[in-house]
C-alpha cells in the first residue's frame, strides 16, 4: 500500500477553459481501469480518447492527440484534485493556459 494518500480523479469533470476563441466547456470523463485510470474528453470538436494519465497525492496529469487545421498536436493536462473540483493547466505549442473543472457525476 501507499503511503500517500491517492486522490480519485475518476468522474465526469465540467471544465471552463478561456481560450483566445472564447470559454469552452469540454466535458471529461474519467475511469478506474486495469491500469489505473481511462478516459474520454468531449469538446465542439469531437470526443477522443485521453492518454498517459497519472494520479500522485492529489495532483494528476494526461495527454491528447488534437487535430487542427495546421496538423496534429499535443496538450499535456496537469492540476490537483480538491475534493469536487480540479484546477491546473494545459501546456500545447503555443504556451500554457489554465483550467477549472467540477465534478459533475
Amino acid at each position: 500500500s501507499t503511503s500517500e494518500h491517492e486522490a480519485d480523479l475518476s468522474g465526469t469533470w465540467t471544465l471552463t477553459i478561456e481560450t483566445p476563441m472564447g470559454i469552452s466547456n469540454p466535458i471529461l470523463k474519467i475511469w478506474k481501469s486495469a491500469d489505473g485510470y481511462d478516459g474520454t474528453y468531449e469538446s465542439r470538436r469531437g470526443k477522443r480518447s485521453v492518454q498517459d494519465i497519472q494520479v500522485k497525492g492529489r495532483a494528476f496529469s494526461f495527454r491528447m492527440l488534437v487535430s487542427m487545421p495546421m496538423g496534429d498536436f499535443e496538450m499535456v493536462y496537469e492540476g490537483s484534485v480538491d475534493g469536487e473540483s480540479i484546477s491546473g493547466t494545459i501546456g500545447n505549442p503555443m504556451g500554457e493556459i489554465t483550467f477549472v473543472g467540477r465534478r459533475s457525476q
